[in-house]
């Protein structure tokens, strides 16, 4: 790390702030271990939700607990019980039982305190980034990374988001696109086009840490060979394309693009890169962190859902 990083840090977050709201920091930002090499805007604060799942609470057999009932496809019932293991005790929740039946009954017995705790562990985990400017559809089905009015320029937030049957239209029939939403602000919706950089598939592993600097609760991604590959290309297209889209003497904060964190079909952050500081994109070697909006729950528990990989189906009642 630079020994000039609080400086451009302070200096890149009061030219931000004197922007207005759509530049502020208001969640999660994923950046790099060893470097200042993405500074981000970020559009949601982390809010990990379950979609379309509910649980079924019973009374256990100790006053003292609870327990959630949940149905999966029968064959995939071991497995998820087996995730939803490792999700507790990565997060610390004990003492906690998952068990499986052999017609798709899944159920969690857990402290009552800890009742709150487990929903976050709950959602199915599908994590994808995207390039924005390349795979936000416009009207005709296409990206357009130019058109301001698809990718929403600097603002993205509120600039492009369009109404979730307009996104669905938008994504209808086509296996390689997707419709979602922001994670905080669900009538805010998009349509993304084209396979993610990078996936569950692409991480080795997820932890819960406190960044050193500002001391405040991160989650540390570390990528495999492929990952690490396939950021430093995520974010060197990005890099250049913003770099063109610029002009000569044009102001990074106002020309950059971006790239999705998406969490089932949830955004939890455009973050932007900065075209001049990281003309190459990022090397994804270190790993990378989300940062932001988190507690040390929040980030315990995105931590344990994405070092276990995705449920093999999501859970219903």
């Amino acid at each position: 790390m630079s020994s000039d990083y609080i400086p451009r840090l302070r200096g890149e977050l009061l030219r931000a702030a004197a922007e207005g709201k759509a530049r502020r920091r208001v969640g999660p930002v994923l950046r790099p271990v060893a470097a200042v090499a993405a500074l981000a805007l970020v559009v949601a604060a982390l809010v990990i939700v379950l979609p379309g799942a509910s649980d079924v609470e019973r009374p256990a057999d100790r006053g003292d607990t609870v327990r959630l009932e949940y149905r999966v496809p029968p064959a995939d019932c071991a497995e998820t019980a087996r995730i939803l293991q490792e999700r507790l005790a990565t997060a610390g929740i004990r003492p906690a039982e998952v068990t499986a039946t052999d017609d798709g009954r899944v159920t969690v017995t857990v402290p009552a305190a800890e009742r709150a705790a487990v929903a976050p562990l709950l959602q199915t985990g599908h994590l994808a980034l995207y390039d924005w400017e390349g795979s936000v559809l416009g009207p005709d089905g296409t990206p357009a990374p130019t058109d301001t009015d698809v990718t929403g320029g600097i603002d993205p937030v509120y600039s492009g988001s369009i109404s979730e049957s307009e996104a669905k239209a938008r994504v209808s029939g086509r296996s390689d696109a997707v419709a979602v939403a922001l994670a905080d602000q669900p009538k805010r919706w998009f349509a993304l086009g084209g396979a993610p950089a990078i996936t569950n598939a692409q991480l080795s592993g997820a932890r819960a840490a406190v960044d050193p600097m500002v001391k405040e609760p991160i989650v540390t991604l570390s990528l495999t060979a492929a990952g690490q590959n396939a950021f430093r290309e995520l974010t060197r297209t990005i890099a250049r394309r913003g770099a063109g889209n610029a002009g000569s003497n044009a102001d990074p904060l106002a020309s950059s693009h971006h790239f999705a964190i998406v969490i089932d079909d949830r955004i939890i952050a455009i973050p932007y890169i900065n075209w001049r500081e990281n003309p190459d994109g990022i090397d994804g070697a270190n790993g990378t962190q989300i940062a932001g909006g988190l507690t040390p729950e929040t980030a315990q528990a995105l931590a344990a859902v994405l070092s276990s990989g995705p449920l093999p189906a999501p859970l219903t009642r």
